[in-house]
């Protein structure tokens, strides 16, 4: 049997990562890490001051060239024009990462169509067109890190989270068949489910404390996530430690699904 170097290196020297939503929140935190450790980096989000804001950060920070590119993943068009870019500047795409995402809350029976289509269309649909386009470079080149973003709602659920608790499910889903359809490629697929994080989008709802002391009552850990501490997870799966893992779906959340 091949002996199996057990502590490869986590550096991506190299390596070229595509993050939608890299712009803020979860996804920034990914890129900086990613950028850290040595590799290129192409962002993507609809906001472009927020984007240019980070690309400048990020490079200051790090040294590693990193552009933005304004697109939005509901409009395969878009998609597919983001990840040209991309190819084109990079000459490749060695790792993918999906965290584009929004959430909706409203009661079920009172639920906007039009609110539902857009969660739906960002947070499964984005995904879904970014992996099937960036997953056919890859299948060319016989690699690829794939690393998809559910939620502790891919499992449990809130109420008023129907059109966000059924997107999150249907990513864990994708992400196992896609992990099992291209594992022949040498690509891994795996997803990242987090729980409450300290997110802007978050910050705002947590200024309630009654909120707030409703997740920090489901928390055995006491606390709400860091934003940074989802970057060595993302850096790990993005690395070559991880080459026999794939379609696993790892849960970042204090505990919260324990309960």
């Amino acid at each position: 049997m091949e002996k199996i170097n057990r502590l490869k290196n986590s550096n991506l020297s190299g390596k070229v990562a595509l993050i939608t939503g890299g712009t803020k929140g979860l996804g920034k935190e990914i890129a900086k890490v990613f950028a850290e450790n040595k590799a290129e980096i192409s962002i993507i989000g609809r906001d472009i001051e927020s984007g240019e804001k980070t690309k400048k950060e990020i490079m200051e920070e790090t040294g590693r060239k990193v552009i933005f590119i304004k697109g939005d993943v509901r409009n395969y068009d878009e998609v597919k024009n983001f990840v040209d870019i991309t190819l084109n500047e990079f000459g490749k795409i060695d790792i993918l990462v999906t965290a584009a995402g929004i959430n909706y809350r409203e009661k079920a029976e009172i639920f906007p169509e039009e609110k539902f289509r857009d969660v739906f269309e960002t947070n499964f649909f984005g995904t879904w067109y970014t992996c099937k386009i960036v997953g056919k470079h890859m299948i060319e080149r016989k690699y690829g890190k794939i690393i998809t973003i559910g939620s502790i709602l891919s499992f449990v659920t809130l109420p008023g989270r129907t059109a966000y608790a059924s997107s999150k499910g249907a990513v864990l889903q994708l992400t196992k068949t896609l992990a099992v359809e291209w594992a022949k490629y040498n690509i891994r697929v795996n997803c990242i489910c987090p729980g409450p994080f300290e997110t802007d989008i978050n910050k705002e709802i947590f200024k309630n404390q009654e909120i707030k002391k409703y997740f920090l009552d489901r928390l055995p850990v006491g606390r709400i996530g860091n934003p940074e501490e989802i970057g060595p997870l993302a850096l790990f799966l993005a690395s070559d430690n991880c080459d026999f893992m794939t379609g696993s779906v790892i849960l970042i959340d204090g505990g919260w699904t324990c309960l």
